[in-house]
């Protein structure tokens, strides 16, 4: 609501404190074993939904500041859709049991969602609501692309050897 509303400030320090407190309560899971493939689903599925509101949120705020609606509308679909596209590929890869792709350098180099989220944060704090668009958009679709060659690539490379 706050990112909604342009309190860029309050919604900031929200989303930030939101992504903190989404990764301490997975480690505490695992730490203290209670962890539960119940609860990775929901965690999952509320991740996509904390994912999607967020970029709702700036996307009305970008509107509200008298950004172009079809600009503002094309960039939100983009940057949700990517987000949602980036990890679904990535648990997908898991399904399959297909090997994975080096997840912490695709995390570190293009941002995973935590990366994601800092962005957001710092370009709320900034009063630049579409800008948090933008490189939510440009991060997921490069952690998609770097993710789908890597392990089709890795794919290709093990059907060859057999």
């Amino acid at each position: 609501m706050a990112l909604a509303t342009g309190a860029g400030l309050a919604g900031g320090v929200l989303v930030q404190a939101s992504s903190i407190l989404d990764g301490v309560d997975g480690e505490i899971a695992r730490l203290r074993i209670r962890s539960s493939p119940g609860g990775a689903l929901l965690d999952g599925v509320l991740d996509r939904v904390a994912d999607a509101v967020v970029i709702g949120g700036l996307a009305l705020w970008a509107l509200d500041e008298g950004g172009d609606p079809r600009s503002v509308v094309l960039l939100a679909v983009a940057a949700t859709a990517g987000a949602m596209l980036s990890m679904a590929t990535k648990d997908r890869v898991a399904a399959l049991a297909i090997p994975p792709a080096p997840e912490r350098w695709i995390g570190f180099f293009l941002g995973g969602r935590d990366a994601r989220l800092l962005f957001v944060t710092v370009f709320a704090l900034l009063g630049r609501p579409l800008a948090a668009i933008v490189v939510v958009a440009i991060t997921s679709a490069v952690s998609l692309a770097a993710r789908l060659l890597i392990v089709l690539g890795m794919l290709r490379a093990w059907t060859a050897s057999r």
